[in-house]
């Protein structure tokens, strides 16, 4: 039995988590986010070098809105990692969403006339000799958004379904394929930022984090028109 439904859950709160939460909360939507680490995302960190956190003007707006500061050092703009997770974080629970971290958790499925679709997600609370059922959580959609393909793989396994998964590609900054291959794996499930660059073997924008922010941006996009019956788009070569 479900404790409790939403709208939408993001796994992950990194820079594409956070923009998609803000961004889907901003226009109504019931938003839970889930970081499955024990704190908010360690990996927002390793995105910059040290302090710094490269981004162009495609993002500005965003962030002015957010109430985080842009820098700008020779013709180079960048933001303070932690800030963003502050401001995106603070933003999202003024909006009314919620944020929990430190979780084990797993895809909840549901069969439908058109195939399986995703319907939320089940927290385990492992005890002493397996792991049980802490909480059952449904949701009309769910968007993996760990830097690690946390739930994106989990689905993969659990269906079958027949992606190779290439994992990351080689890092060239700014790149923006990421943002294109943000998008649905089956219906109810959104593979977004670096959980769908693991799948399709995108590049990685280091240190460039303006990708990972439009591929939030995009998941608000992709929510707002609703699931096309594709897997991806474009459609990889590695979908069979």
């Amino acid at each position: 039995m479900l404790s409790r439904n939403y709208d939408i859950i993001i796994i992950g709160a990194g820079y594409t988590g956070l923009a998609a939460a803000a961004s889907l909360l901003e226009n109504k939507y019931n938003v839970l986010v889930i970081e499955p680490e024990p704190g908010l995302s360690q990996y927002t960190y390793y995105a910059g070098l040290g302090d710094k956190a490269y981004i162009d003007d495609s993002v500005i707006d965003f962030l002015t809105k957010s109430g985080v500061k842009v820098f700008s050092d020779n013709d180079k703009k960048w933001i303070r990692p932690l800030e963003y997770i502050v401001k995106l974080s603070s933003r999202i629970l003024d909006l009314g969403g919620e944020i929990i971290v430190n979780t084990d958790l797993e895809p909840l499925f549901s069969p439908s006339e058109t195939g399986i679709v995703m319907k939320g997600i089940i927290i385990r609370e492992p005890d002493e000799h397996m792991f049980g059922d802490k909480e059952i959580i449904g949701s009309r959609i769910v968007v993996d958004a760990t830097a690690n393909g946390y739930l994106t793989s989990l689905v993969l396994d659990r269906l079958k379904i027949s992606v190779v998964s290439e994992g990351l590609g080689p890092i060239i900054p700014g790149s923006q394929e990421l943002v294109e291959r943000t998008y649905w794996l089956i219906p109810g499930f959104i593979a977004a930022g670096i959980s769908a660059a693991m799948i399709y073997g995108c590049s990685q924008p280091w240190p460039y984090v303006s990708p990972l922010i439009l591929s939030g941006l995009r998941v608000f996009e992709l929510v707002r028109t609703g699931y096309s019956g594709y897997v991806s788009n474009p459609l990889p070569p590695n979908v069979i």
